[in-house]
């Protein structure tokens, strides 16, 4: 298997997640992120219940259970929160450590794109309609339009289009709320046409994921890799260079739980390959190709749901 040579400092760069995250109801995160005041110890409100849901996901919040009371236990977590962010250590959850927090939250989100359904799918279009790109229901279903909307926001924020929400593009959301929260416009300065009515059919057709024929499925523990590493030869286990072939779907695993060759969906990444394996993936453990260092420590550690496909 193929490490990156920064993955094994992810867990100092960035906050690790644990397999107990929930994604926050979209009105929580707003209004954190859009409410300037500042949280300290002694208070008591629900957005302390949300920076203690967040601190507590990355393992930083030792308490069971979330109180929305800013105690001892909340300030040494948002402390730690801090440090390992790269922001002043005051122990005062300001604009700066809203941002991060969030930012924390996006990163864990599985990949959204067309048939993606949920609570991810709701916050996403909340933003997408708070900043003018999106005019339809908040259904928590990623359609045609709401692909649409995404992908007006790459086009205008400079980034990759492909319809697909991951850690970029979220960081392109997180961007214009700092500018919307600062005054400025938003709303983008040209539209790009809407699909027609049958190419919306033919999208709309799509399986959405919880529909994806298999013939068994699990839980599995997931990090992810690049190729991209000093030392690294490219090439994996069963013989794919992932230098020649950077957008190959390819997936480690332990050839005892899940045989080379096999075709896998892998939730929140997509369908792939069995094709690598490694000496820390075993049993129920899976590690991810990506193209990358940014985007495996995105990745971060996660529990996913592996179908084994016919």
């Amino acid at each position: 298997m193929l490490y990156g040579s920064t993955i094994a400092k992810s867990a100092a760069v960035a906050a690790t997640f644990t397999s107990s995250f929930f994604i926050l109801p979209s009105y929580a995160a707003a209004h954190l992120i859009n409410d300037d005041s500042l949280l300290y110890k002694g208070m008591n409100n629900e957005d302390i219940r949300t920076v203690q849901s967040i601190l507590k996901a990355t393992g930083q919040y030792s308490l069971r259970k979330e109180t929305g009371y800013f105690g001892s236990a909340t300030e040494k977590a948002v402390k730690q929160f801090q440090s390992v962010n790269g922001i002043q250590v005051d122990g005062i959850v300001g604009t700066q450590t809203k941002q991060a927090l969030i930012s924390a939250a996006h990163r864990q989100m599985n990949l959204l794109s067309v048939g993606s359904i949920g609570e991810d799918v709701k916050y996403l279009q909340t933003y997408l309609q708070r900043f003018g790109y999106y005019d339809d229901e908040i259904d928590g279903i990623f359609g045609i339009k709401t692909e649409h909307a995404v992908i007006v926001l790459q086009k205008g924020t400079n980034i990759a289009v492909d319809g697909i929400v991951g850690p970029i593009t979220w960081g392109s959301i997180e961007k214009l709320s700092m500018e919307q929260n600062k005054g400025q416009a938003t709303r983008p300065k040209t539209m790009i046409k809407a699909p027609s009515e049958a190419r919306q059919s033919h999208i709309m057709k799509r399986p959405v994921q919880k529909q994806i024929a298999s013939v068994r499925e699990f839980y599995a523990n997931s990090t992810a890799y690049t190729a991209r590493c000093a030392g690294c030869s490219g090439t994996t286990a069963t013989g794919i260079n992932l230098l020649q072939n950077p957008d190959t779907k390819v997936v480690a695993v332990d050839p005892s739980v899940i045989p080379l060759g096999t075709k896998l969906y892998v939730e929140g990444y997509g369908y792939a390959v069995a094709g690598d394996t490694g000496g820390a993936i075993k049993g129920r453990k899976i590690d991810v190709f990506f193209n990358d260092n940014g985007t495996a420590l995105q990745w971060g550690r996660r529990t996913v749901k592996v179908k084994i496909l016919n």
